[in-house]
């Protein structure tokens, strides 16, 4: 986990209707709960890449206007799948849930749907992320001398520096590249917002102009 320096750029597909309200409406975007979200509840980004955000827009079932919002992201404090340190809070959380499902004699939620050899609806993983949030959360509860994190108490919680405010993770995804590869087509590193002040601004992305080369 670490403290953000920095801002990213965060890109997210949608409808355009979605688009107009949070561009031209002054609107938010919305937090996604699904089971099957691999990072857990929040506001999901593709970190720097519009054009994988306009991919999963034009695929999308759920979509019949395809469009894409740009926001500019603090991550706070962050756990990111990429530090050693984080990975090794997630394997314990997994273990406590698994221990937890135990006791209940229940089995865990699976991950499943896979394409190229990867899940693509990561169950069990969106449960290992919310109870990870959820062990931060009865910490910080029990330093403020809190009996729970129920009802009003969550924001007191929330606004404690602990608080977990964005998760980042890369995701494999695509065939290889080439025979042997290590690299896959559709690598990409995804951000999910819990905190929503991470959030900095939203914007309506520019098109390229193709007559001049791309600035990086």
């Amino acid at each position: 986990m670490y403290i953000s320096p920095g801002i990213v750029v965060g890109f997210h597909g949608c409808d355009k209707s979605v688009f107009d309200q949070v561009i031209k409406n002054g609107e938010v975007l919305s937090t996604r709960e699904n089971t099957y979200d691999w990072l857990g509840h929040g506001i999901y980004f593709w970190e720097g890449s519009y054009e994988r955000a306009l991919e999963w827009a034009n695929a999308s079932k759920k979509v019949s206007h395809p469009a894409v919002i740009g926001a500019f992201v603090k991550l706070g404090n962050c756990i990111d799948l990429l530090d050693s340190a984080d990975v090794e809070k997630v394997k314990r959380a997994y273990e406590i849930l698994k221990l937890e499902f135990e006791a209940l004699n229940q089995s865990l939620p699976v991950n499943k749907v896979m394409q190229d050899g990867i899940d693509m609806v990561r169950s069990l993983d969106c449960q290992v992320m919310l109870r990870l949030q959820q062990l931060n959360n009865e910490a910080i509860a029990k330093e403020l001398g809190l009996i729970d994190t129920s009802g009003s108490k969550i924001r007191r919680i929330r606004n404690h520096q602990n608080f977990i405010d964005s998760v980042r993770g890369m995701f494999p995804e695509g065939r290889f590249l080439y025979p042997n590869a290590g690299f896959r087509e559709k690598n990409h590193i995804q951000l999910c917002i819990v905190n929503p002040n991470c959030i900095l601004g939203y914007f309506d992305p520019r098109q390229r102009n193709v007559n001049y080369k791309k600035v990086v």
